[in-house]
């Protein structure tokens, strides 16, 4: 360990500012008197002046020079006997604070030396050299203050997997360290024949005490011990342990590993992290330790085999102290006992076999909702976790729960197989939620539903809690019953989690019509990303540890949803439902790949006859799944028949020279044959470069009659029709179904906006919204159109007559439903309410943003007392902000920090951004950066997008990135793409040439930073101002002209 200082507190600081902690008395000390103390000062003078002396004396004369010895680092990893004092910060075993066995406590001291790791290719890399086992290596000081890049080769090493994990742990909060003790049960992998070393995931842990068994046979009556080398990996990456090369013949050889280990408490909401609260009885802090080992940071924690098919068994036992009432686990407590004076020990009972990434615990004084007391009898037994203030917003979740569950029981054909699930609301979380075996995390946000009037939530956000709920629970077959075996293929059990959700939710609720909304959400996500030439395949190949944390995107879950439906679609409800069965049965507590699930996918729908003999699903969705983007088919009819071609569908226009195709189902319908279901009728594979559907229509003269492909949107892919066909079909739209009524607008928008048609098409289709007034999918179906228009033409001349064209289209609909929200509106009515007063104050109709300013100014007269409804806040609070002054934002943010409701504090931070200040932009940015600011971490991207899609802020939003990127890398942590998340956002204006030069300016910063990830996040959204740059120049002169036409043509006054 370095050299370091002594705090106030009696803490060593080290270089790189990790903290040890002494715990010797808290008040010794001498008392020195002032004469005393100058005697003693001028001692020290006259010994220092005696030195320099003597030094110049001794360097004067002609010495020769001596060979140099080596380091004393390199002297004690040759020569292990000196290593003795060489873990001044590991804990010594026989001092450990746990109930250590006593064979533990007489160990040999283990060898450490440098073992032989499989090889791995590393370029451009430092390398340090190894330290002793138990010391994290401090990088010396240089000029180089640069953040050093987290980003890391993930290496796959094989030839051992863990069998059993027994972990004692006890967690700081003073001293942001965990304490603990290791065994691990460790079986040689029989399909690995060359003889490996155990190679252990580790991130900033310092290990030591390690000794290493032969697993005890029932027969034997002592233990053996194995010599043994280790030490830590490249990068302090891994900690590497090679047993002897005499073992090498044994093929089912098992040991036991024990050690210690030193891990950090963090506060960037990684592996093992703290948050806190305030206590609103006694206004004291309340600290909470909680964890997020997903996707790799269980390896932050304590050393192990961090990867998904490493599966294994977990024994926890948590030391606390005795201020906090209560720890939580995957598995139920048995056994409390008293450790030591002040602190406890919670024993929990053992998992199910799972991976690491699964294992969560919490100690905290958070409380229960004592809804396990009321349904005692009912199993799995099911609490919810949060503060004490917010104890009343949890039965909303607690209904959704106990409605799910029965659905997924019988749907799967399998019970849940723990005896508990716990949700506990986490006050500051990175994910929206977290699929912990039994003990599953939230954001507030996420879980709590106030039923306060003044406080209740919106419809949306009801239906987000109980989706996000739906989804967490579907986890507990899909995920952590059965695993994916790579990070690849990740998108299965998120894919299969989201849409089994809509399932549930769909059961539950068949008001919410959740499987409509299903083909313009979900499709606007995935779409909207894979467009783009930086998208990826849905299952590529996973190389480093940013790349697992990229591939959380809209690529891994909606497009994973979207494919899982199409699937079903395929085969049938009974076929997809039966093979989803099977394959959980099969590979129950083990994992698998997306052969296993084509294979059963493929059996079924051959047996239930939906699926053609000739046909299997891993020939169809290979295409969908190794390449990425998604196909635009054209329609074109020729007399009676239909000619489709396919090609991929690019952003920001067509590619010749990009031939990908895809193996798509063909469905369709035309005014004269209605099919009925959605399995497919045709298929265009790979390999046609056209395909041709006879006799579709009975006449060859047909240009009156309607064809319109992808029923019900069951498939990934746009339909481009030829002129005909969008005549015919605007001319019946309003009898068309209303599916394919959102998906013919949504398809028009993003066909033009990618040059494959002209803008009038989806103008004149735009124009159906001032009749019906009430489709509330066609409405969601032209946001996301719409809003790429508004943000390329809210900085352009032509936004004048954009905003007058569709304050016209609007105005109906406003006039209709208006900002007054009656009480007996069923749940899609206040969400369409919502959207439609969202679109008239965003372009500025002043019924729209007149009433929105009185009922906020209604709100400051009496701050205890809101008249906004739930539904209108959004929209009332972001309008009020926009037309007002500092007074409105002010309020707001007092407002933001006076609520406990999660939902309402993400209504008003996102509203803070609407501001048309500068000076209030600006500040707003600077409170994500300041603990003090009641701004959590997790909302940090949220407040930045808040800023950055205004267009006055988004300029104010850039230059706070490119002056505090090092202060918010350091701040944000690279866990949660928080900092990718912003520059993201930052490119919806971005459409000149000079944008792309602040782009490249901030890249190089970012470079010589050592933000690599952030780097390639840069990189990304140079694509997306490249697409906005070519649409400026080749569409925006057309859309101009086809705007003034149409205004001129109705006669739409311009203001």
């Amino acid at each position: 360990m370095e050299g370091g200082y002594v705090n106030e507190g009696g803490q060593l600081k080290t270089k790189n500012g990790q903290k040890y902690v002494f715990n010797g008395p808290p008040s010794s000390g001498v008392y020195v008197s002032r004469t005393c103390l100058v005697i003693s000062a001028l001692i020290m003078v006259a010994a220092l002046i005696s030195s320099v002396l003597i030094t110049y004396f001794l360097t004067s004369q002609a010495l020769p020079i001596a060979d140099p010895q080596p380091s004393a680092q390199a002297q004690s990893k040759d020569h292990p006997e000196h290593q003795a004092d060489s873990h001044a910060n590991a804990t010594p075993l026989a001092n450990a604070k746990f109930d250590i066995p006593d064979w533990l406590k007489t160990r040999k001291e283990a060898p450490t030396s440098s073992p032989e790791l499989p090889p791995v290719i590393v370029q451009n890399e430092d390398k340090l050299a190894a330290p002793p086992v138990g010391d994290i290596p401090v990088i010396e000081e240089t000029l180089d203050t640069s953040i050093k890049s987290s980003e890391r080769l993930l290496q796959l090493y094989e030839g051992w997997r863990p069998l059993h994990y027994r972990i004692v742990i006890e967690p700081n909060v003073e001293s942001s360290a965990s304490n603990g003790s290791l065994i691990i049960e460790i079986a040689r992998d029989p399909k690995v024949t060359s003889w490996e070393p155990i190679v252990l995931d580790v991130y900033n842990v310092s290990i030591s005490n390690v000794r290493i068994l032969r697993a005890q046979l029932a027969n034997a009556s002592e233990e053996v011990e194995l010599d043994f080398d280790s030490d830590y990996g490249d990068n302090n990456a891994t900690f590497v342990i090679k047993l002897a090369k005499e073992l090498a013949t044994e093929s089912n050889l098992q040991v036991l590993l024990s050690l210690d280990f030193v891990s950090q408490v963090t506060d960037t909401l990684q592996g093992i992290y703290k948050t806190s609260y305030v206590n609103p009885d006694n206004k004291q802090l309340q600290w909470v330790i909680s964890t997020q080992f997903s996707p790799i940071d269980a390896r932050r924690a304590f050393p192990c085999f961090d990867r998904p098919d490493m599966k294994a068994n977990f024994t926890l036992s948590i030391i606390r102290n005795i201020k906090t009432s209560m720890a939580l686990s995957n598995m139920p407590i048995s056994r409390t006992s008293s450790h030591r004076p002040g602190y406890i020990r919670d024993d929990f009972m053992t998992t199910p076999k799972m991976p690491t990434y699964l294992l969560a615990f919490i100690v905290s004084n958070m409380v229960d909702s004592r809804f396990a007391d009321l349904d005692g009898d009912l199993v799995p037994r099911v609490e919810i976790w949060t503060r004490p203030t917010f104890v009343d917003m949890t039965h909303y979740a607690y209904k959704m729960v106990r409605k799910f569950l029965p659905y997924y029981e019988e749907y799967f054909g399998i019970r849940n197989k723990l005896p508990k699930i716990d949700l506990v609301s986490v006050p500051d979380f990175g994910f929206g939620a977290m699929e912990n075996w039994g003990l599953i995390t939230f954001r507030d946000s996420a879980l709590l539903v106030p039923e306060d009037q003044e406080l209740a939530s919106s419809s949306e956000h009801m239906q987000y809690v109980a989706q996000i709920i739906a989804h967490e629970l579907a986890h507990n077959w899909f995920g952590n019953l059965v695993t994916p075996k790579g990070w690849d293929d990740l998108w299965l059990k998120e894919g299969f989690a989201c849409y089994m959700s809509y399932k549930a939710l769909n059961q539950v609720h068949p008001e919410f019509q959740i499987m409509d909304t299903f083909t313009v959400l979900e499709f606007k996500e995935s779409m909207q990303h894979d467009a783009a030439n930086t998208s990826h395949a849905i299952s590529f190949d996973v190389k480093t540890t940013n790349d697992v944390r990229r591939i959380f995107d809209p690529i891994s879950y909606s497009k994973g949803t979207i494919l899982l439906r199409m699937l079903n679609s395929i085969v049938g409800d009974e076929a997809f439902r039966s093979a989803t069965q099977d394959l959980l049965q099969t590979f129950a507590y083990g994992n698998m790949n997306r052969d296993d699930l084509w294979a059963f996918l493929t059996r079924h729908g051959h047996e239930k006859g939906t699926l053609p003999k000739d046909l299997n699903v891993k020939q169809i969705m290979d295409s969908w799944i190794t390449q990425p983007g998604y196909p635009v088919v054209h329609v074109e009819r020729t007399g009676a028949d239909l000619v489709l071609r396919q090609e991929r569908y690019l952003l920001p226009a067509r590619n010749p020279l990009d031939h990908s195709r895809w193996f798509i189902p063909i469905t369709y319908e035309t005014d004269e044959l209605h099919k009925g279901d959605n399995i497919p009728t045709h298929w265009m594979t790979q390999d046609e470069e056209q395909l041709v559907i006879k006799d579709v229509f009975t006449k060859q003269s047909n240009s009156d009659n309607v064809v319109y492909l992808n029923l019900n949107r069951e498939s990934y892919y746009r339909v481009n029709y030829d002129m005909a066909s969008w005549l015919a079909l605007k001319k019946n739209f309003s009898t068309l179904p209303r599916i394919t009524r959102a998906q013919l607008l949504d398809d028009a928008l993003h066909l033009s906006q990618a040059e494959y048609l002209p803008y009038d098409i989806p103008l004149t289709f735009l124009m159906e919204l001032f009749t019906a007034v009430d489709d509330e999918l066609l409405w969601s179906a032209a946001k996301p159109g719409l809003n790429y228009l508004i943000y390329n033409l809210k900085r352009e001349p032509a936004y004048e007559t954009f905003r007058a064209f569709m304050k016209f289209i609007v105005r109906p609909a406003f006039d209709h439903y208006g900002l007054n929200e009656p009480d007996n509106e069923s749940h899609l009515q206040l969400k369409h309410r919502a959207l439609v007063a969202n679109f008239a104050c965003k372009f500025n109709y002043d019924r729209c943003t007149q009433v929105a300013q009185m009922k906020f100014r209604e709100w400051m007269r009496d701050a205890k007392k809101n008249p906004i409804k739930p539904n209108l806040k959004s929209v009332i609070y972001c309008t009020a902000l926009a037309e007002g002054s500092y007074p409105e934002w002010y309020f707001a943010y007092k407002q933001y920090k006076r609520t406990n409701s999660a939902s309402e504090k993400e209504e008003i931070l996102t509203s803070l951004g609407c501001t048309t200040k500068p000076w209030l932009l600006s500040k707003y940015l600077n409170l994500t950066i300041n603990s003090t600011s009641g701004i959590l971490k997790q909302d940090g991207a949220l407040a930045f997008r808040a800023v950055a899609s205004n267009a006055i802020g988004y300029e104010i939003a850039f230059d706070f990135l490119q002056s505090n990127i090092k202060e918010i890398a350091d701040y944000y942590g690279d866990g949660f793409s928080t900092i990718s998340e912003m520059i993201k956002s930052l490119t919806i204006y971005m459409n000149k040439d000079y944008h792309k030069q602040q782009l490249q300016a901030l890249a190089a910063n970012c470079r010589k930073l050592g933000l690599k990830a952030v780097e390639i996040a840069i990189g990304m959204a140079m694509e997306q101002v490249n697409d906005n740059i070519y649409w400026r120049t080749h569409s925006y002169d057309n859309l101009k002209g086809f705007l003034e036409g149409i205004v001129s043509e109705f006669q739409i006054n311009i203001f």
